[in-house]
Parts: structure tokens; sequence; C-alpha cells
């Protein structure tokens, strides 16, 4: 009828996700990530990351939503904030990362999209969330079939929104390590994982989720953590501005490839010839899950799944 895969409950409720996937070979591989080892199903070999898993809410801090940030105008008045497009050539003063476009964010280096007004009588609010911007975003609605990123990282502070999750640190080297790693194939198969999967083809989190989502502890006071840090700060340049398809497509996206090559790094892998091969592999399997190519019948096709 199928099969079982024996699974330690880490939290109250988390993780089911095993309930819902497709390869229960992947179902393996990603419940040893999230344990802190990587597996490879075809070699049935496990190895140790030098980083020990955490939560994102002992790396970073987590920003606020858009109900403190504000709105958009026409609708809901909510927030500390009116926002409006940034027009081309405008100067932002209060700019916001609002809206994840699959036109404008194609490469881990970005720009904000809106532009704040003040709403008058929230002078103490529009302080207080001025004082939580930040360069770094993750995204909340994550749509596999069309957004190319799961974290994000402007050319300047700004404040998050409905859609971008300002992740707050003032150490560039976790920024540059957080970066690099959430939008490597290794996070997305642990944020299918973790965030509601109701609609096919979408990883959604909510605010209070955020804090929990497992990450390596690039934070971590020890070689393995200085090393991590270091080598994402100087990785990052190169990596930040390759232009990526959507996350579904993973499986061709040579540039993505480059990133997952560069996640190995981070956790102590870099050069192990054998986990290249394993996660070149459990990218295949991740990808022709329901969950992640959300029954499109072009990502589909790429797959080779239909005619």
């Amino acid at each position: 009828m199928g099969h079982w895969v024996a699974q330690r409950v880490t939290s109250p409720g988390f993780p089911w996700f095993v309930v819902g996937m497709h390869n229960h070979h992947l179902a393996r591989a990603a419940a040893e990530l999230i344990g802190g080892r990587f597996y490879s199903t075809q070699e049935m070999k496990t190895w140790e990351l030098s980083l020990g898993i955490t939560t994102l809410g002992k790396v970073a801090g987590i920003g606020p939503t858009h109900h403190l940030i504000g709105h958009q105008r026409g609708q809901e008045k909510i927030g500390a904030f009116t926002f409006d497009p940034i027009e081309p050539g405008q100067e932002p003063v209060y700019p916001s990362l609002w809206t994840a476009s699959p036109e404008v964010h194609k490469s881990i280096s970005s720009h904000p999209t809106h532009e704040g007004e003040p709403v008058l009588g929230c002078e103490d609010e529009q302080i207080e969330m001025l004082a939580m911007r930040s360069n770094l975003f993750i995204s909340r609605g994550l749509r596999m079939t069309s957004q190319s990123l799961a974290v994000v990282s402007t050319d300047t502070p700004a404040m998050g929104s409905g859609a971008w999750n300002a992740l707050q640190t003032s150490d560039a080297g976790i920024k540059a390590a957080l970066a690099i790693w959430g939008n490597s194939t290794l996070s997305l198969m642990i944020r299918v994982c973790y965030a509601q999967t109701t609609q096919q083809g979408r990883a959604t989190m909510q605010v209070k989720a955020l804090a929990g989502f497992p990450v390596p502890n690039f934070a971590a006071d020890t070689p393995a953590g200085q090393q991590a840090r270091q080598l994402a700060s100087e990785r990052y340049g190169e990596l930040a501005a390759l232009p990526l398809e959507p996350i579904s497509y993973a499986f061709r996206d040579t540039n993505r490839h480059q990133i997952d090559a560069a996640a190995l790094e981070l956790v102590g892998l870099g050069g192990n010839a054998a986990a290249a091969r394993a996660l070149s592999h459990l990218r295949s399997l991740w990808c022709r899950e329901p969950a992640v190519h959300g029954g499109n019948e072009t990502i589909m096709k790429a797959l080779g799944l239909t005619k």
C-alpha cells in the first residue's frame, strides 16, 4: 500500500511532512537533514554537518508584520505608513520590500519596491518601524512555481511587508550565509517540510512560525561557524548576482546548482564528491514532489512527467 518512515517528533505538530511526501527516500533524507545530517539515498551514507541545526530566531531577529508597518494606498488603513510603488528615478526616503515580484526578484541581490508615506499621528510607531529596517528578508508566502527567491538582500535598508519579513543581524557573515543557504535546495527541502503546503507549489510560513524555522547555526562561536561566515562573505558577491529560474526548476537551473555547491561548503561538505552527487539526486527527487511542482503542466513537462 505504501511505505513508512520512522520520525522523531521534534516539537508539537512537527514534523508531519512525511505524510504528504510522495517519495519515501526523500522523506528519509529530509528527516536526516533536519537532524543535522546529510544522507545519500543512493549510497546509504550519512555525513554530519559541521554546524548543528538550530532555529532562525536564534540566528537572526524576526522583523514586524505588515499590520504594524503599514498598508498599500487604497487598501485597509493599518500600520504606520502608506505605501506606493517606487517610480523610476525616485530616491525613496522610507523604502519597503513590499511585493514578491517574479519579474523583479530573480537574483539574491535586489531592490526595495515601495516607498512609504508616514501616516499622521503615528510618529512613535514610525520611529519603531524604522529602527527595525534590514537589508535581508525571508519570503512568507513562497510560490515555488513562479518565485525564484526564498531570501532576498536589498541594496539599502528597508522595511518589510506581508510578503517579506525582515531578518535582523549586524553580522555581515551571518547575513551572507542566510542568503546563500536560504536559496539552496537543502534549505528549500526543509522549508517544504516545515511550512504550510496546503496549496500545491506553495510553502507558506506565518510570522510566528518563522522563528522556529530550522537552519544551520551560522552564529556559532566555533571554528566551523567562523569558517561558514567567512566562506559566505567571500562567495556572496558572485552568487548574489546570479539570475535564477523559479524554484520548481531547480533540477535544471545551473546557477542554483552553484548556490547548492556553496551551501555544502557552509556546512563542511565542500569538496565531498559523494555528497555533491547525493545532492544532485535529491534535487531531482525533490523537484518531482507534487508539493514542489504544484501540478504545473509546463514544469511537469520539463521534468518528463507528462508528454
